[in-house]
């Protein structure tokens, strides 16, 4: 069996110690290269359909709306991978409003994970989970999801003692 790393990241402008500053490559993303790096697990980014604004004020306020309506946005390829070759999946994600963004959860509805061990981690600017693990508990009922790795951004690029003893644990 393999491993896969699953993540969505935001380009774009982004909040960091309550300032906007702009990202040429998504923390999230870079912590999901790191893992997959150390733990040679195949590499695959959950992209939108249509992707969320660059500015952080757009893109507030469509994230805002998506998690309101409890909407489920297009991924970009639809369904594409062959989760039966996986056993174990991290799941990677921002935290946009207390939660990850709908496009994840549009990804954990689009498969099966049952019997799979998930290993979440996520980015944002308090690093905390916040509800995003309760929410994955009540979509992934049949998944074996250990705790998670919550990373802040201003962090992420400093964290690499961290990420490897997660990956360890």
């Amino acid at each position: 069996m393999k491993t896969l790393v699953a993540y969505f990241s935001h380009v774009g402008e982004n909040l960091q110690n309550n300032e906007i500053v702009e990202l040429t490559k998504g923390n999230t993303e870079i912590v999901a290269e790191k893992i997959a790096s150390l733990t040679g697990a195949d590499l695959y980014k959950i992209e939108e359909e249509e992707p969320y604004p660059f500015k952080y004020d757009d893109c507030v306020r469509r994230a805002r709306r998506e998690d309101e309506n409890n909407e489920k946005p297009a991924m970009k390829g639809g369904v594409r991978l062959n989760m039966d070759e996986y056993d174990t999946v991290y799941i990677g994600f921002p935290i946009w409003y207390r939660t990850y963004p709908r496009i994840v959860s549009t990804f954990l509805s689009a498969y099966d994970f049952s019997n799979k061990k998930i290993r979440p981690f996520c980015t944002n600017d308090e690093g905390t989970f916040g509800i995003s693990l309760l929410e994955m508990q009540g979509t992934l009922k049949n998944a074996k999801i250990s705790d998670g790795l919550a990373i802040r951004g201003v962090d992420v690029r400093n964290a690499d003692e961290r990420i490897e003893t997660y990956v360890k644990g």
